[in-house]
C-alpha cells in the first residue's frame, strides 16, 4: 500500500471545490501534479497552476514536473518562460496549462478557456498569514472566468483545488465560504451541504512517524514547529489570548472588518481589553479597518502615524493587554494588524 497521499477519495464527492490540508512532505502537490498531466495526457484538459504572488511562481514554476518526471518515463516536458503568470507548460510539446498569480488573476477576466478544467492553488494558507486584499473574492472571480463557456454559465466539471500544509483552520476561505463553522473536527473529511466544496484534514502517521526518526525530527520533536510538522497541529491555531472576560466593563468602539463588526472593551479590574462579537449598535466610534468596509459616519483606519487608535492597540497587544473572546475575534485582528493598506 502507497503509504503517501492520494486525492481519489476526495474527488469522488463530486465537489468543484476541494481544499486538501494536511501535514508536510505526504505528497499532496505530488499527487495532483500528477493527475494534472494525466488529465491532459487522457482526456485533452489543460490545467492553471496558482500561487498568491508571481515571485512565488517564478521561484517553482520552472521546475514543476522535476519531481514527477521519473513516474513518466516516456513523457516529454517543457516550461516555457521565467514561471511568472503566463509561463507554459508543455506535454509531449502540446500546450498543456499555464501559471497565473492570484494578485493578478483580474487580467484574464476576458479570456476565454473551455478546455481548461484545472485550477491548483498550491500553499493557499501562507505561514505568515498575509493574505491578499479582497482574496477570496479575487479567487471566486478567477474561477467564474475558467468554468464559463461550453454552452454553460458554469461548467460544474472544473475543479478548483487548493492544498497547503496544516498552518490554520481560521482563514478568509474558511470564514468567507462559511466553511469554518462547518468543518466536523476530528474527522477526514467535511462536506458543504450544498455539495460546493469539501475539506480533507489528512494526517499521514507514517510519514511524520518516519521524520521523526531522523536527527532532523528528533530536533524538532519538541517544539512548536514540530508540532506543526510531526503532530499534525494547526500552526497559527491557538489558544493564547482567547478567554472570557470578567467583571464590569465600557464600551471602548467598534471595528469592521470584511463586513462583519467586533465591540472593543475595557474590562477594569482586570485591566485588560477585549475584543468580542458583541457589539454596541449606538456607538458612534466605529472604525472601518479596510478601504472595503468603509461607509458614510465610519472612521477610515489607516496604518500610519496619525491613527492613535491602531496604535493603541497594537501596543495594548504587544504589552499582553489584549484579549479576544473568540478564535474568530483573534483571526480578524491578526489579519488586519498584517493589512496592508
Amino acid at each position: 500500500m502507497n503509504k503517501f497521499y492520494t486525492g481519489k477519495q476526495v474527488l469522488s464527492y463530486g465537489t468543484p471545490f476541494i481544499f486538501s490540508l494536511g501535514n508536510r512532505s505526504i505528497g499532496k502537490t505530488f499527487y495532483w501534479t500528477c493527475r494534472n498531466i494525466n488529465k491532459f495526457l487522457h482526456e485533452g484538459k489543460k490545467f492553471i497552476y496558482m500561487r498568491r504572488y508571481d515571485e512565488d511562481l517564478k521561484r517553482v514554476a520552472p521546475s514543476y514536473f522535476d519531481a514527477v518526471a521519473f513516474k513518466f518515463p516516456d513523457v516529454e516536458f517543457e516550461v516555457k518562460g521565467n514561471g511568472k503568470s503566463g509561463t507554459e507548460f508543455y506535454i509531449n510539446k502540446r500546450l498543456a496549462g499555464m501559471t497565473v498569480a492570484l494578485s493578478v488573476a483580474t487580467k484574464y477576466k476576458s479570456i476565454s478557456m473551455p478546455d481548461y478544467d484545472t485550477i491548483m492553488y498550491d500553499e493557499f494558507l501562507p505561514e505568515d498569514n498575509v493574505y491578499l486584499p479582497n482574496e477570496v473574492g479575487n479567487a471566486l472571480n478567477f474561477y467564474q472566468t475558467v468554468a464559463r463557456g461550453g454552452g454553460q454559465a458554469i461548467r460544474e466539471e472544473v475543479k478548483f483545488i487548493f492544498i497547503a500544509n496544516n498552518v490554520t483552520l481560521n482563514n478568509p476561505y474558511f470564514r468567507d465560504l462559511k466553511i469554518r463553522d462547518n468543518i466536523m473536527l476530528g474527522t477526514k473529511y467535511s462536506v458543504d451541504p450544498d455539495k460546493a466544496w469539501v475539506v480533507e484534514l489528512t494526517n499521514n502517521a507514517e510519514i511524520a512517524k518516519e521524520i521523526a526518526t531522523t536527527p532532523f525530527g528528533k530536533m524538532i520533536a519538541k517544539t512548536k514547529y514540530g508540532d506543526y510538522a510531526l503532530k499534525s497541529e494547526f500552526y497559527l491555531d491557538d489558544a493564547t489570548f482567547i478567554q472570557k472576560p470578567k467583571g464590569n466593563s465600557r464600551y471602548y468602539c467598534t471595528l469592521v472588518w470584511n463586513g462583519k463588526s467586533y465591540g472593543v472593551y475595557e474590562y477594569f479590574e482586570e485591566g485588560l481589553f477585549y475584543v468580542s462579537p458583541k457589539v454596541d449598535p449606538n456607538s458612534k466610534d466605529v472604525f472601518a479597518l479596510s478601504t472595503l468596509d468603509h461607509k458614510p459616519n465610519y472612521i477610515m483606519m489607516y496604518r500610519n502615524t496619525f491613527n492613535p487608535l491602531y496604535h493603541f492597540l497594537k501596543y495594548a497587544y504587544d504589552n499582553a493587554l489584549l484579549r479576544f473572546e473568540t478564535d474568530d475575534c483573534k483571526f480578524m485582528f491578526m489579519e488586519f494588524m498584517s493589512y496592508q493598506t
